[in-house]
């Protein structure tokens, strides 16, 4: 009986053995095959959401090129109503019927239409077309404060624009624009250094006109204190923008020594171009012309058009340095000033219509002495312009900067294109 008592025990145990043995394998098993699905599941996870960030970035990167793209040709509108706009100035300044009609009523045609026109926006457009003309100066100030319409206006916009173009209706899209335009005759000209090339010239850098003007747009009481403070000479900051422009290696005036050693400290350091501007942006390159200098009086500077300065058009800071300039003795700030309010005053009825008629009001009127070829210097069209337009879509803008020159053809040359 022991003996079968032994063989029934060891025979359990064996077989308990085996279950718990079969048991923990059976568990082993089951927790890799839940690790793997979990893994697996982690796994897909991470490349659902990888793929669907992948998708929503190039959504995102997709509509965004979209309302560049449409931004962009929203800029390219604007620029492209005032290149019309232009081009008509151009062709009544050609008409010399109208020009005699209008010179007899004390209006330039050369100029009157873009003056008439500073700006253009939709939100303009919209108001007149939306409103059918009937705009109120309450409405205005609204619009002009907060850049924004009545949604009733927009959408009778879209619609009331529909005969303009066919069955197009021109102002039935998303986004706006707004561009304006500017004369670059009405400002002082420092491409026209470049022709200061006679020792002569350069030596008496303070007798030369184009120089003058220059300098006196930076003089003044105010200008004055400013330039002692910073320790800057303003004949040598003339005389670096024409050793930017001229060919030779020497510096011009009475510094004397080698050009482009101005550069040598700069990092990196860089050589005088010689040669002429391509942007007025350039004009911070120049020794001297740093931001702060550059920034006082970019507003009054450019590059582009013959140097004659437009006296109907010109501010009272190009004007003052051109009465300064012109002046066969000292002008002072007040005497400007005098003389200032008393062109004001004249312009409210009338405009100049040829540079001489200009100096001899001055003459004239104003007791001023002027120098004996001041005319020439002078003009009373402009035909330099730049056209600053932009589209904008949602959140995306961008700007077209265009410069127009009338001079030589009636439709225009761009001599100058930038998009921001």
């Amino acid at each position: 009986m022991h003996w079968i008592w032994s063989e029934l025990t060891r025979s359990r145990g064996t077989t308990l053995h085996r279950w718990h043995g079969a048991a923990r394998t059976r568990r082993s098993e089951g927790g890799i095959a839940l690790l793997m699905v979990v893994t697996s599941l982690m796994l897909m996870t991470v490349l659902v959401t990888e793929l669907n960030y992948a998708a929503r970035v190039r959504l995102s990167m997709a509509a965004h090129t979209r309302d560049e793209a449409q931004a962009y040709h929203l800029a390219h509108t604007g620029f492209n109503l005032y290149r019309l706009l232009l081009v008509a100035n151009a062709e009544l300044a050609k008409n010399s019927t109208l020009q005699s009609a209008s010179n007899a009523m004390g209006i330039n045609l050369g100029d009157a239409l873009w003056q008439y026109v500073p700006m253009i926006s939709t939100g303009l457009m919209r108001m007149l077309l939306g409103t059918g003309g009937d705009v109120d100066t309450g409405m205005m100030q609204e619009f002009a404060q907060t850049g924004e319409l009545d949604e009733e206006i927009v959408q009778a916009s879209r619609e009331e624009s529909g005969g303009l173009f066919d069955d197009k209706a021109f102002l039935d899209f998303d986004g706006d624009f707004a561009a304006e335009v500017s004369d670059e005759d009405s400002k002082v000209n420092l491409a026209q250094l470049s022709k200061i090339t006679s020792e002569e010239d350069l030596l008496n850098l303070e007798e030369n006109l184009m120089a003058l003007q220059v300098y006196s747009l930076m003089s003044g009481e105010e200008d004055d204190q400013w330039f002692y403070e910073q320790g800057i000479e303003r004949w040598e900051l003339i005389a670096n923008l024409i050793d930017w422009m001229d060919a030779d290696t020497e510096r011009a005036w009475r510094s004397g020594g080698y050009e482009d050693s101005l550069y040598d400290d700069i990092e990196p350091p860089y050589l005088t171009k010689n040669a002429d501007f391509d942007s007025k942006e350039e004009i911070r390159l120049v020794a001297g012309w740093n931001d702060d200098v550059f920034e006082r009086y970019a507003d009054q500077l450019t590059i582009y058009g013959s140097g004659k300065i437009n006296v109907n058009t010109a501010t009272d800071e190009v004007l003052c340095a051109v009465l300064k300039a012109f002046s066969e003795t000292v002008y002072t700030d007040q005497q400007c000033e005098v003389t200032l309010t008393e062109l004001a005053e004249y312009k409210t009825m009338s405009s100049f219509s040829e540079a001489e008629n200009f100096v001899s009001y001055l003459e004239t009127n104003l007791g001023y002495a002027p120098k004996e070829n001041m005319k020439n210097y002078l003009t009373t069209r402009s035909e330099v312009f730049t056209v600053t337009s932009t589209g904008q879509v949602g959140q995306t803008m961008r700007t077209i900067t265009a410069v127009l020159d009338f001079s030589k053809k009636t439709h225009g040359t761009i001599a100058y294109w930038r998009v921001d």
